[in-house]
């Protein structure tokens, strides 16, 4: 259901009919059949199924759309067949979410029954302005059932940079799927099918070329919390290489939107360096001498701290620096020069870097796709580390930690002869090292009688600059003590804080490898039960966390992948009570992993009446297959173990 029914912004009031003529599919003129007749159902669990997905884009627009900026002309033919009672209940509406780029051409959409009869739901279609500038169709009150078809053909007028991608894949089984490119000759497209897409066809038509790609019987691919879905779907990706006219040939590559994206932001006037430099001697921090390392993040945290960052359109601000010292506010390109300078002028070696997010379309370094490089990152190549300039939450060397472990387009200038020229080329984003996002947790219970906590935790690195970020936005007592909740051990039933304080909860001068650090005296009655002969600590929450791990691995060869490498251990004291020993200290024991890559390791110590419980877990970098893959696997479900176990303590 998620599949078709996608979650709306909130709609505004206005409610538009959709009152286009539909255009006719000149490339599929057959598909939408004047007397159509239902598909056999279809053997399957499933609540319904893709019959039939067809895309086209066509560059061949006209004249007039051309003019008013259209690159393309968008066909999407979907028929889906029901084939349970409970897909045709649960299908109550479609929505087709118009992207800002999209303006509605034409559209069609019925409903074919079993027994042969269409009803048109063309009158039942709205169109809905949505807050975010986007639009979408809304079609109501299927009233569909059992063994009949839902149609719809949508054809869209496009304004783009001749690059996207199509996926051809999704949650449902899809038994026949089509994309073609249409373009006039002059233009040549590079057209590559992803994982697992054969190459299609490609042949020409009079002036007219055609690319297509056709896949039968496209099983489903189910979401799942331990990869990224998107790039992992089938699909199409596509950009336009070059256009030939006649003699002249303009050529689409990543060098030209490199230098373009590049000189706004290090393009930097005498008067605008000279002026910068007067505003920095005034930077307290200036008049220390600081390793690299802490000059690049007192530089990011003094710009963050001080100056706002407006959304407002670059188009109406200025990026002036003189204007940004004395207004203490810059656009983002403003926001980036400003960084920018601020490092040159400290001599401190730095890259531009232009990439997209793990969660989304890698960069390929064979097809100019400009629109997914919208990622901005300062890369310090002696330092080999970078940070997200227009990011105000996060800190050197910690950005956006799904834009790290990819491919970037790196930017750089250079003096050939007595003439600076913009190098190009491509490297992986840079991830901090798993020892700098480390947690820890050190709690120690000195009396079964009142069982009440004393613990300390720590947050480093990737896990200590988002606590930082959520209690930046803390403005009263509730805020907080909801922060608290977030972070502190045991299910927030289970507890009662007595006294909770925190460190360096904030961004400040100090680096991200100095921990925010919570201390708190927890009492937890519930946790402890006693009989006739025997003491049962409940320890689960503590040692396992409250996260549920019920959730299968990625199917085939698809990799588990997380947010960031970390480092976490724990470290549990409880004294034991006189005439009672620790029953079950094997149950805490534990040494799993993949050398190198990931483990997890538990040992139990009984000391001087006292039992001790060391926990140190580790994931060195994000993708883990193979051999890995298994291990992460065995983590997880000795860790989902874990959470249901007990201390026993019995009497001697």
């Amino acid at each position: 259901m998620k599949q078709f029914r996608f979650l709306l912004a909130t709609f505004a009031v206005a409610i538009l009919p959709v009152t286009l003529s539909a255009q006719v599919n000149k490339y599929y003129p057959d598909i939408w059949k004047e007397q159509p007749q239902a598909r056999t159902t279809v053997t399957t669990a499933d609540p319904y199924t893709v019959a039939d997905h067809k895309i086209v884009y066509d560059f061949n627009v006209t004249n007039r759309d051309k003019a008013e900026g259209y690159a393309n002309y968008k066909t999407i033919y979907k028929s889906i067949h029901i084939n349970t009672k409970m897909g045709a209940d649960s299908l109550l509406q479609i929505v087709l979410p118009l992207e800002a780029i999209e303006s509605l051409r034409g559209l069609r959409v019925r409903a074919v029954f079993p027994d042969g009869h269409v009803t048109n739901l063309q009158d039942q279609a709205r169109k809905f302005p949505m807050t975010d500038g986007r639009s979408a169709i809304v079609v109501n009150n299927l009233a569909l059932q059992t063994g009949c078809d839902l149609e719809y053909e949508l054809i869209l007028k496009m304004s783009s940079d001749y690059t996207g991608a199509e996926y051809l894949q999704s949650g449902i089984a899809v038994q026949q799927v089509d994309f073609m490119l249409v373009s006039p000759k002059e233009m040549q497209f590079k057209v590559v099918g992803r994982n697992g897409v054969l190459p299609g066809t490609d042949s020409t038509a009079g002036n007219i070329r055609f690319q297509l790609f056709s896949l039968k019987q496209v099983p489903a691919l189910p979401v799942n919390d331990l990869f990224f879905y998107l790039p992992q779907l089938q699909r199409v990706d596509f950009g336009l290489q070059q256009v030939v006219y006649g003699k002249d040939t303009t050529k689409r590559t990543w060098q030209l939107f490199g230098e373009a994206a590049y000189v706004p932001y290090v393009a930097v006037s005498n008067t605008e360096y000279k002026q910068l430099e007067r505003e920095m001697a005034r930077w307290p921090f200036m008049k220390y001498r600081l390793p690299m390392s802490q000059l690049i993040y007192q530089v990011e945290h003094f710009i963050k701290s001080n100056y706002a960052l407006t959304y407002y359109g670059d188009a109406y601000e200025s990026s002036n620096l003189t204007d940004i010292i004395r207004n203490k506010e810059a656009s983002r390109t403003g926001y980036v020069r400003l960084m920018t300078a601020a490092y040159y002028l400290l001599n401190i070696p730095m890259h531009v870097l232009y990439t997209s997010s793990r969660d989304s379309i890698p960069l390929d370094p064979q097809l100019v796709n400009g629109a997914m490089a919208r990622n901005v990152l300062l890369y310090f190549p002696t330092e080999q580390q970078a940070l997200a300039p227009l990011e105000t939450n996060t800190r050197y060397p910690c950005y956006p930690p799904l834009w790290s472990n990819t491919l970037a387009l790196r930017c750089r200038d250079s003096l050939v002869g007595k003439e600076s020229k913009v190098l190009t080329d491509f490297i992986t984003t840079p991830s901090p090292s798993y020892t700098l996002s480390n947690v820890s947790l050190d709690a120690t219970l000195p009396s079964l009688d009142t069982p009440v906590w004393q613990i300390t935790q720590s947050f480093g690195g990737y896990p200590g600059e988002n606590v930082k970020a959520a209690f930046s936005k803390v403005s009263n007592e509730t805020e907080r003590n909801s922060v608290y909740n977030a972070i502190l051990p045991f299910a927030a039933g289970t507890r009662r804080p007595i006294s909770v304080n925190a460190s360096n909860e904030k961004f400040t001068i100090q680096t991200l490898e100095k921990p925010v650090v919570v201390t708190s005296t927890l009492s937890t009655p519930s946790l402890v039960e006693r009989t006739p002969v025997q003491i049962n600590i409940k320890l689960g929450s503590l040692l396992g966390g409250t996260q549920h791990y019920d959730m299968d691995l990625p199917p085939g060869n698809l990799p588990v992948q997380t947010a960031f490498p970390f480092y976490q251990e724990k470290r549990v004291h409880i004294n034991i009570p006189a005439g009672y020993k620790v029953a079950n200290r094997d149950d805490f024991n534990a040494e799993l992993g993949t050398a190198n890559v990931l483990g997890y390791k538990m040992r139990c110590e009984v000391v001087n009446n006292q039992v001790h419980i060391f926990i140190i877990e580790w994931y060195r970098q994000t993708d883990f297959s193979n051999n890995a893959k298994q291990s992460f696997a065995q983590m997880i479900g000795r860790i989902k173990v874990l959470q249901r176990q007990e201390l026993i303590l019995a009497k001697e």
